[in-house]
């Protein structure tokens, strides 16, 4: 018995990488009973997306949602994980379970769990990092960052051999040194980020190659510097007008960036929720899709956002980053990486005339052999030694 257990998403969020852990486990496990553990609407959300796989001897599990992420508490958001943790623990108890795979912790989650399995230690627990490291991270930290980081670090420390860690990227892993322990990264493993990779034909068909539409998809916020498409736009004013270009976002936007916005940026879904299908419609109108990250956001954590856009087989423009360098140098130039917004502006300027034919045509060939070489069969072997 396997227990998948996510105890800190509701809905769909993180579902495609978690459909992708099912879907590798059941790979991995054929003859083992697999039991997922969530939130009712993140099963659902994973039931639509498994629903073409062959899951015999998967079996889903659901519970009540515990908080509102309208209405951000923390003490409903941990003391509410500390109870779905016990519960998956009680639940594997009772079923004689020996291997758990979470697939995200708040920092207080990672405490919590490594503080009440120390005493367990015939159980084997494989957890997957995702943002809360950026709380490892010393600087511009608020006093709430630098506990969390505190909290976070001395619940690793608190983990047994048995349990081990994985990171979405190798890059990733090389920059945990110096922010935690030798022993953590002993047991730290790296694999890529998963995906499923397949697309529906008809979204291949809806795009427009006589407009080049650029767009930013999924939240919009600060944090993203996702103010920068408003700036971008600005310079291109004249040819908005004349219909040239156009900039677009998809997704929410966080009302601090009201002060940004303007009408040379359409805004789709920007204050109302978008289901994953017409998402991925939206997407797949796009010619690029532009991204603002720079290295404070992506040093410890991966973009599922680029996957996303990998999977539609489109180009990407962005400004140069940690995660997405590693990327390219690794498997090849899906896109353009720019120093600063006046190079980004450049090449947006050259697409606008017609010019990197050639450098399209090669985004587009590495996008088609990392779609291969990187299918969840693949990558799931790079699990194999953990289970």
């Amino acid at each position: 018995m396997i227990i998948i257990s996510e105890v800190v998403h509701n809905g769909e969020v993180h579902f495609q990488v978690n459909s992708c852990f099912v879907s590798m486990i059941s790979i991995l496990c054929p003859n083992e009973k697999i039991l997922v553990r969530a939130e009712e609407n993140h099963i659902i959300a994973l039931r639509k997306n498994l629903r073409k796989d062959n899951l015999e001897n998967v079996e889903f599990l659901s519970f009540d949602k515990y908080y509102d992420a309208k209405k951000y508490n923390w003490g409903s958001r941990i003391f509410g994980e500390f109870i779905q943790i016990s519960k998956t623990l009680l639940k594997g108890r009772a079923l004689n379970n020996k291997i758990y795979i979470w697939t995200c912790l708040f920092p207080t989650g990672h405490f919590f769990l490594n503080l009440i399995t120390y005493f367990q230690k015939n159980k084997k627990h494989i957890i997957i990092l995702h943002g809360e490291l950026e709380y490892l991270k010393n600087k511009n930290k608020t006093k709430a960052e630098n506990i969390f980081g505190r909290i976070l670090k001395a619940g690793m420390n608190l983990s047994t051999n048995k349990n081990k860690y994985i990171v979405l990227g190798d890059n990733i892993k090389n920059n945990l040194y110096g922010l935690v322990s030798n022993r953590i990264l002993k047991k730290t493993f790296s694999i890529l980020h998963p995906y499923n990779f397949t697309i529906q034909e008809k979204l291949q068909e809806i795009k427009d190659d006589n407009k080049l539409i650029i767009g930013a998809i999924g939240t919009q916020m600060l944090s993203k510097n996702s103010q920068c498409i408003y700036k971008l736009a600005k310079r291109f004013e004249v040819s908005i007008m004349r219909d040239e270009i156009i900039f677009r976002t998809i997704g929410k936007v966080l009302p601090e960036l009201d002060s940004y916005k303007s009408d040379l940026v359409e805004n789709l879904y920007s204050s109302t929720f978008v289901s994953q299908e017409q998402f991925e419609i939206e997407i797949s109108k796009l010619s690029f899709v532009i991204f603002f990250y720079d290295d404070t956001a992506y040093e410890l954590c991966a973009s599922g956002a680029i996957f996303e856009v990998i999977r539609m087989g489109i180009p990407i423009i962005s400004i140069e980053n940690d995660f997405f360098r590693w990327l390219f140098n690794t498997f090849g130039e899906m896109g353009f990486l720019c120093k600063d917004i006046d190079s980004l502006e450049e090449i947006l300027k050259g697409l606008k005339q017609g010019s990197f034919k050639n450098e399209i045509d090669v985004f587009k060939n590495n996008i088609s052999h990392f779609k291969i070489q990187n299918d969840l069969k693949n990558i799931a072997l790079n699990m194999k030694p953990l289970l």
